[in-house]
Protein backbone atom coordinates (compact mmCIF):
# COMPACT_ATOMS: atom_id res chain seq x y z
CA UNK A 1 0.00 0.00 0.00
CA UNK A 2 1.06 3.68 0.32
CA UNK A 3 1.27 5.81 2.96
CA UNK A 4 2.59 8.91 4.00
CA UNK A 5 2.14 11.85 6.82
CA UNK A 6 1.23 15.05 7.05
CA UNK A 7 1.36 17.96 9.80
CA UNK A 8 -2.46 19.48 10.72
CA UNK A 9 -2.79 22.04 13.36
CA UNK A 10 -6.10 22.23 15.13
CA UNK A 11 -8.36 25.28 16.72
CA UNK A 12 -6.49 25.17 19.58
CA UNK A 13 -3.19 25.51 17.57
CA UNK A 14 -1.79 22.58 18.64
CA UNK A 15 0.27 20.20 16.01
CA UNK A 16 -1.14 16.59 14.80
CA UNK A 17 0.71 13.96 12.99
CA UNK A 18 -1.86 13.11 10.57
CA UNK A 19 -0.93 9.49 8.34
CA UNK A 20 -2.91 8.29 5.41
CA UNK A 21 -2.43 4.12 4.71
CA UNK A 22 -4.24 4.09 1.04
CA UNK A 23 -4.80 0.06 -0.35
CA UNK A 24 -6.07 -0.64 -4.52
CA UNK A 25 -8.07 -3.63 -4.50
CA UNK A 26 -9.28 -5.70 -7.14
CA UNK A 27 -12.17 -7.71 -6.59
CA UNK A 28 -13.34 -11.73 -7.44
CA UNK A 29 -16.68 -13.00 -8.65
CA UNK A 30 -17.79 -13.24 -5.08
CA UNK A 31 -16.79 -9.58 -4.10
CA UNK A 32 -13.60 -10.19 -2.45
CA UNK A 33 -11.07 -7.51 -2.49
CA UNK A 34 -7.46 -8.64 -2.93
CA UNK A 35 -4.63 -6.18 -3.21
CA UNK A 36 -3.82 -4.66 -6.92
CA UNK A 37 -0.56 -5.60 -8.21
CA UNK A 38 -0.49 -1.74 -9.14
CA UNK A 39 -1.12 0.44 -5.95
CA UNK A 40 -2.45 3.61 -7.06
CA UNK A 41 -0.82 6.71 -5.86
CA UNK A 42 -1.94 9.00 -2.91
CA UNK A 43 -3.94 12.33 -3.82
CA UNK A 44 -2.50 15.32 -2.48
CA UNK A 45 -4.33 17.95 -4.14
CA UNK A 46 -7.90 17.79 -5.36
CA UNK A 47 -8.27 16.31 -8.65
CA UNK A 48 -10.76 17.64 -11.17
CA UNK A 49 -12.84 16.06 -14.27
CA UNK A 50 -11.35 18.88 -16.00
CA UNK A 51 -11.03 22.75 -16.26
CA UNK A 52 -11.02 23.62 -11.79
CA UNK A 53 -12.98 26.32 -12.25
CA UNK A 54 -15.64 24.81 -13.92
CA UNK A 55 -15.64 20.73 -13.40
CA UNK A 56 -16.26 18.94 -9.93
CA UNK A 57 -13.78 17.26 -7.88
CA UNK A 58 -13.02 14.04 -9.03
CA UNK A 59 -10.74 12.78 -6.00
CA UNK A 60 -10.45 14.81 -3.32
CA UNK A 61 -6.73 15.47 -1.27
CA UNK A 62 -6.67 12.76 0.70
CA UNK A 63 -5.40 13.84 4.06
CA UNK A 64 -7.92 15.19 5.91
CA UNK A 65 -7.30 15.61 9.63
CA UNK A 66 -10.21 13.51 10.37
CA UNK A 67 -13.57 11.79 8.94
CA UNK A 68 -16.04 11.39 11.60
CA UNK A 69 -17.85 9.09 9.66
CA UNK A 70 -16.57 6.34 6.54
CA UNK A 71 -17.55 8.16 2.89
CA UNK A 72 -18.28 5.68 0.24
CA UNK A 73 -18.04 7.22 -3.17
CA UNK A 74 -18.49 5.61 -6.78
CA UNK A 75 -16.09 7.14 -9.48
CA UNK A 76 -17.20 5.93 -12.52
CA UNK A 77 -19.80 4.98 -15.11
CA UNK A 78 -23.86 3.82 -15.81
CA UNK A 79 -23.30 1.69 -17.87
CA UNK A 80 -26.09 -0.28 -20.16
CA UNK A 81 -26.20 -3.98 -19.51
CA UNK A 82 -24.95 -6.14 -22.82
CA UNK A 83 -24.05 -3.10 -24.31
CA UNK A 84 -27.23 -2.43 -25.43
CA UNK A 85 -27.96 1.01 -26.09
CA UNK A 86 -30.95 2.59 -23.70
CA UNK A 87 -32.72 5.92 -23.37
CA UNK A 88 -32.74 5.69 -20.03
CA UNK A 89 -31.40 3.30 -16.91
CA UNK A 90 -31.16 3.00 -13.20
CA UNK A 91 -28.42 2.59 -11.22
CA UNK A 92 -28.25 1.65 -7.94
CA UNK A 93 -25.30 1.83 -4.68
CA UNK A 94 -26.29 -0.41 -1.76
CA UNK A 95 -24.46 -0.10 1.32
CA UNK A 96 -25.28 -2.47 4.12
CA UNK A 97 -29.04 -2.81 2.98
CA UNK A 98 -29.62 1.13 2.45
CA UNK A 99 -30.09 1.73 -1.18
CA UNK A 100 -29.62 5.01 -3.06
CA UNK A 101 -31.08 4.70 -7.09
CA UNK A 102 -30.50 7.67 -9.73
CA UNK A 103 -32.33 7.49 -12.98
CA UNK A 104 -29.43 8.25 -15.70
CA UNK A 105 -30.90 9.31 -19.48
CA UNK A 106 -29.90 10.02 -22.35
CA UNK A 107 -28.89 13.81 -23.83
CA UNK A 108 -31.97 15.64 -23.80
CA UNK A 109 -32.82 19.30 -25.04
CA UNK A 110 -35.39 21.98 -23.95
CA UNK A 111 -37.55 22.27 -26.94
CA UNK A 112 -39.88 24.99 -27.53
CA UNK A 113 -43.40 24.97 -28.92
CA UNK A 114 -46.86 26.04 -27.89
CA UNK A 115 -45.88 29.44 -25.26
CA UNK A 116 -43.50 26.62 -23.45
CA UNK A 117 -40.53 24.56 -23.32
CA UNK A 118 -40.37 20.60 -23.18
CA UNK A 119 -37.62 18.06 -22.94
CA UNK A 120 -37.12 15.83 -25.62
CA UNK A 121 -36.97 12.60 -26.34
CA UNK A 122 -33.75 11.19 -25.13
CA UNK A 123 -30.94 9.85 -27.44
CA UNK A 124 -29.74 6.62 -26.61
CA UNK A 125 -26.63 5.57 -24.64
CA UNK A 126 -24.21 2.98 -23.30
CA UNK A 127 -22.33 4.56 -20.96
CA UNK A 128 -22.81 7.88 -18.97
CA UNK A 129 -20.36 9.28 -16.81
CA UNK A 130 -21.89 9.75 -12.97
CA UNK A 131 -20.67 13.18 -12.69
CA UNK A 132 -21.86 16.06 -10.77
CA UNK A 133 -21.78 17.85 -13.74
CA UNK A 134 -24.19 15.64 -15.29
CA UNK A 135 -27.00 16.64 -12.23
CA UNK A 136 -28.63 19.29 -11.87
CA UNK A 137 -26.81 22.63 -11.27
CA UNK A 138 -24.60 25.29 -12.56
CA UNK A 139 -25.80 28.75 -12.93
CA UNK A 140 -27.85 31.76 -14.80
CA UNK A 141 -25.79 34.64 -16.09
CA UNK A 142 -29.07 36.05 -17.72
CA UNK A 143 -29.04 39.17 -16.15
CA UNK A 144 -25.53 40.36 -16.60
CA UNK A 145 -22.37 39.74 -14.56
CA UNK A 146 -23.23 41.31 -11.41
CA UNK A 147 -26.34 39.53 -11.10
CA UNK A 148 -25.60 35.79 -11.42
CA UNK A 149 -27.83 33.17 -9.52
CA UNK A 150 -25.92 29.71 -8.67
CA UNK A 151 -27.47 26.40 -7.37
CA UNK A 152 -25.17 26.41 -4.12
CA UNK A 153 -25.94 22.60 -4.12
CA UNK A 154 -24.49 22.05 -7.45
CA UNK A 155 -21.89 24.81 -8.67
CA UNK A 156 -20.85 22.65 -11.46
CA UNK A 157 -24.14 20.93 -12.57
CA UNK A 158 -26.62 21.74 -15.69
CA UNK A 159 -30.34 22.87 -16.04
CA UNK A 160 -30.19 25.83 -13.52
CA UNK A 161 -32.43 28.73 -14.98
CA UNK A 162 -33.53 30.77 -11.97
CA UNK A 163 -34.14 33.98 -14.43
CA UNK A 164 -33.92 32.63 -17.91
CA UNK A 165 -37.32 33.23 -19.90
CA UNK A 166 -38.33 29.99 -22.09
CA UNK A 167 -36.52 31.55 -25.63
CA UNK A 168 -33.33 31.42 -23.65
CA UNK A 169 -34.13 28.12 -22.39
CA UNK A 170 -34.70 26.47 -25.72
CA UNK A 171 -31.95 24.32 -26.92
CA UNK A 172 -29.74 24.36 -23.79
CA UNK A 173 -29.58 20.62 -21.87
CA UNK A 174 -30.89 19.05 -19.44
CA UNK A 175 -29.68 16.90 -16.58
CA UNK A 176 -28.21 13.45 -17.34
CA UNK A 177 -28.70 12.28 -13.76
CA UNK A 178 -31.82 12.86 -12.00
CA UNK A 179 -33.56 11.66 -8.34
CA UNK A 180 -36.43 9.00 -9.65
CA UNK A 181 -38.06 10.83 -6.68
CA UNK A 182 -38.02 14.23 -8.39
CA UNK A 183 -38.17 13.85 -12.22
CA UNK A 184 -37.57 17.37 -14.14
CA UNK A 185 -40.90 18.21 -16.05
CA UNK A 186 -40.11 22.52 -16.08
CA UNK A 187 -37.24 24.46 -16.53
CA UNK A 188 -38.22 26.53 -13.69
CA UNK A 189 -37.94 22.89 -11.33
CA UNK A 190 -34.97 22.98 -8.42
CA UNK A 191 -34.63 19.45 -7.48
CA UNK A 192 -32.19 18.04 -5.20
CA UNK A 193 -29.12 17.53 -7.58
CA UNK A 194 -27.99 13.77 -7.26
CA UNK A 195 -25.08 11.82 -7.67
CA UNK A 196 -22.62 9.36 -6.43
CA UNK A 197 -19.13 11.75 -5.78
CA UNK A 198 -17.13 14.24 -3.96
CA UNK A 199 -19.26 17.13 -2.94
CA UNK A 200 -17.36 20.39 -3.41
CA UNK A 201 -15.77 22.25 -0.38
CA UNK A 202 -17.76 25.49 -1.05
CA UNK A 203 -20.82 23.62 -1.68
CA UNK A 204 -23.91 24.24 0.15
CA UNK A 205 -24.37 20.59 2.08
CA UNK A 206 -19.99 21.36 3.74
CA UNK A 207 -20.23 25.03 3.54
CA UNK A 208 -22.67 25.58 6.65
CA UNK A 209 -20.02 22.88 8.71
CA UNK A 210 -17.42 25.27 8.14
CA UNK A 211 -17.74 27.77 10.96
CA UNK A 212 -17.77 31.64 11.75
CA UNK A 213 -15.28 33.81 10.54
CA UNK A 214 -15.63 37.27 11.91
CA UNK A 215 -13.78 40.09 13.38
CA UNK A 216 -13.53 37.66 16.45
CA UNK A 217 -12.21 34.97 14.72
CA UNK A 218 -9.39 37.42 13.18
CA UNK A 219 -8.77 39.34 16.66
CA UNK A 220 -8.33 35.87 18.28
CA UNK A 221 -8.08 33.04 16.48
CA UNK A 222 -6.67 33.38 12.90
CA UNK A 223 -5.57 32.00 11.50
CA UNK A 224 -6.55 28.52 12.58
CA UNK A 225 -9.72 27.19 12.69
CA UNK A 226 -12.70 28.72 14.37
CA UNK A 227 -14.41 27.36 17.34
CA UNK A 228 -17.29 26.19 15.91
CA UNK A 229 -15.55 24.54 12.93
CA UNK A 230 -17.53 20.86 12.59
CA UNK A 231 -15.43 18.32 11.87
CA UNK A 232 -18.22 16.60 9.77
CA UNK A 233 -16.87 19.77 7.05
CA UNK A 234 -14.18 16.76 5.92
CA UNK A 235 -17.16 14.26 4.74
CA UNK A 236 -16.97 14.90 1.20
CA UNK A 237 -19.53 12.06 -0.52
CA UNK A 238 -23.75 13.48 -0.23
CA UNK A 239 -24.58 12.47 3.00
CA UNK A 240 -26.77 9.35 2.32
CA UNK A 241 -23.26 7.50 0.97
CA UNK A 242 -21.69 8.52 4.79
CA UNK A 243 -22.14 5.70 7.24
CA UNK A 244 -20.77 4.75 10.82
CA UNK A 245 -16.72 3.70 10.45
CA UNK A 246 -16.21 0.29 8.71
CA UNK A 247 -14.47 -2.78 10.57
CA UNK A 248 -14.58 -4.80 7.58
CA UNK A 249 -17.15 -7.75 6.19
CA UNK A 250 -19.33 -4.26 5.19
CA UNK A 251 -21.39 -5.36 1.90
CA UNK A 252 -21.64 -3.51 -1.06
CA UNK A 253 -23.48 -3.96 -4.00
CA UNK A 254 -23.25 -1.40 -7.63
CA UNK A 255 -26.10 -1.86 -10.17
CA UNK A 256 -25.52 -1.20 -13.73
CA UNK A 257 -22.34 0.54 -13.15
CA UNK A 258 -20.08 -2.01 -14.79
CA UNK A 259 -19.39 -4.85 -17.60
CA UNK A 260 -21.20 -6.76 -15.48
CA UNK A 261 -25.22 -5.77 -14.30
CA UNK A 262 -24.37 -6.35 -10.51
CA UNK A 263 -20.96 -5.78 -9.03
CA UNK A 264 -20.19 -6.64 -5.94
CA UNK A 265 -17.49 -5.70 -2.81
CA UNK A 266 -16.90 -7.06 0.27
CA UNK A 267 -14.88 -5.16 2.49
CA UNK A 268 -11.76 -6.47 3.92
CA UNK A 269 -10.73 -6.75 7.64
CA UNK A 270 -7.76 -5.21 8.16
CA UNK A 271 -6.38 -4.65 11.10
CA UNK A 272 -4.12 -1.02 10.13
CA UNK A 273 -1.77 -0.59 13.18
CA UNK A 274 0.21 2.61 13.23
CA UNK A 275 3.34 3.06 15.63
CA UNK A 276 4.46 6.78 16.04
CA UNK A 277 7.58 6.37 17.39
CA UNK A 278 8.73 9.60 19.20
CA UNK A 279 12.42 10.36 20.62
CA UNK A 280 11.47 9.12 24.17
CA UNK A 281 8.34 6.96 23.35
CA UNK A 282 6.31 4.67 21.25
CA UNK A 283 2.28 5.92 20.51
CA UNK A 284 -0.09 3.22 19.19
CA UNK A 285 -3.25 3.72 16.84
CA UNK A 286 -4.76 1.74 14.96
CA UNK A 287 -5.96 3.44 11.66
CA UNK A 288 -9.73 4.07 10.97
CA UNK A 289 -11.03 3.05 7.23
CA UNK A 290 -12.94 6.44 6.36
CA UNK A 291 -12.56 6.36 2.59
CA UNK A 292 -14.21 4.11 0.26
CA UNK A 293 -13.89 4.64 -3.87
CA UNK A 294 -15.30 2.39 -5.81
CA UNK A 295 -14.71 1.98 -9.31
CA UNK A 296 -17.00 -0.83 -11.10
CA UNK A 297 -16.35 -0.25 -14.45
CA UNK A 298 -12.71 -1.13 -13.47
CA UNK A 299 -13.77 -4.02 -10.86
CA UNK A 300 -11.35 -1.92 -8.50
CA UNK A 301 -11.58 -0.18 -5.09
CA UNK A 302 -9.44 2.16 -3.42
CA UNK A 303 -9.16 2.16 0.37
CA UNK A 304 -8.03 5.06 2.78
CA UNK A 305 -7.59 4.53 6.50
CA UNK A 306 -6.39 7.25 9.00
CA UNK A 307 -4.80 7.70 12.14
CA UNK A 308 -3.33 10.54 14.00
CA UNK A 309 -1.17 11.70 17.06
CA UNK A 310 -0.71 14.85 18.89
CA UNK A 311 2.57 16.19 18.23
CA UNK A 312 4.83 18.31 21.13
CA UNK A 313 6.29 21.82 20.54
CA UNK A 314 9.45 20.30 18.93
CA UNK A 315 8.61 18.14 15.54
CA UNK A 316 11.47 16.80 15.30
CA UNK A 317 10.82 15.13 17.88
CA UNK A 318 8.61 12.06 15.71
CA UNK A 319 11.41 10.17 14.92
CA UNK A 320 9.33 7.90 11.92
CA UNK A 321 6.13 5.81 11.71
CA UNK A 322 5.97 2.24 11.16
CA UNK A 323 2.83 0.99 9.11
CA UNK A 324 1.88 -2.84 10.14
CA UNK A 325 1.09 -5.19 12.87
CA UNK A 326 4.23 -4.67 14.83
CA UNK A 327 7.71 -3.17 14.70
CA UNK A 328 10.65 -5.54 13.53
CA UNK A 329 13.34 -6.15 16.41
CA UNK A 330 16.32 -6.52 13.64
CA UNK A 331 15.05 -2.77 12.84
CA UNK A 332 16.45 -1.39 16.09
CA UNK A 333 19.50 -1.89 15.12
CA UNK A 334 21.24 -0.02 12.60
CA UNK A 335 24.12 -1.99 12.10
CA UNK A 336 27.27 -2.79 13.96
CA UNK A 337 30.86 -0.71 14.43
CA UNK A 338 33.98 -1.98 15.15
CA UNK A 339 32.24 -4.75 16.43
CA UNK A 340 29.44 -2.70 18.75
CA UNK A 341 25.96 -2.69 17.67
CA UNK A 342 24.46 0.46 16.79
CA UNK A 343 21.02 1.80 17.13
CA UNK A 344 18.72 4.01 15.75
CA UNK A 345 17.51 5.36 18.82
CA UNK A 346 18.33 5.45 22.63
CA UNK A 347 14.91 3.69 22.94
CA UNK A 348 16.13 1.09 20.58
CA UNK A 349 19.28 0.52 22.79
CA UNK A 350 16.83 0.53 25.64
CA UNK A 351 14.74 -2.03 24.49
CA UNK A 352 17.43 -4.27 23.07
CA UNK A 353 18.99 -4.67 26.48
CA UNK A 354 15.82 -5.17 28.16
CA UNK A 355 15.14 -8.08 25.58
CA UNK A 356 18.45 -9.50 26.50
CA UNK A 357 17.59 -9.37 29.75
CA UNK A 358 14.96 -11.44 29.24
CA UNK A 359 16.38 -14.28 27.48
CA UNK A 360 14.75 -13.18 24.44
CA UNK A 361 16.15 -13.98 21.23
Amino acid sequence: MKAAITVVADCDARDHGVVVVKGTFEIDDAGKLALAAEQQPLVFADEHYGDPETTPVRLECEFAPQKPLTDVLVVGRAVAPKAVPVEMLTVRLEVEGRAKDVRVVGERRWVQGLGHVYPSAALPFVEMPLSFARAFGGSDDSRGPEQVAVEHRNLCGVGFHQHRDASAVAGSALPNLEDPRQLITSARDRPTPVGYGVIGRSWEQRARFVGTYDDAWRRGQAPYLPRDFDPLYYQCAPVDQRFPHFRGGERICCVNMGPDPIVDYVMPSISMMLRFRFFNRDVERRGTLDTVILEPHLRRAQLVWRASVPLGKKLTDLREVWVGPQVPDERLLVGYRDGRPVFRSLAAAVRWVRKLEAGQP
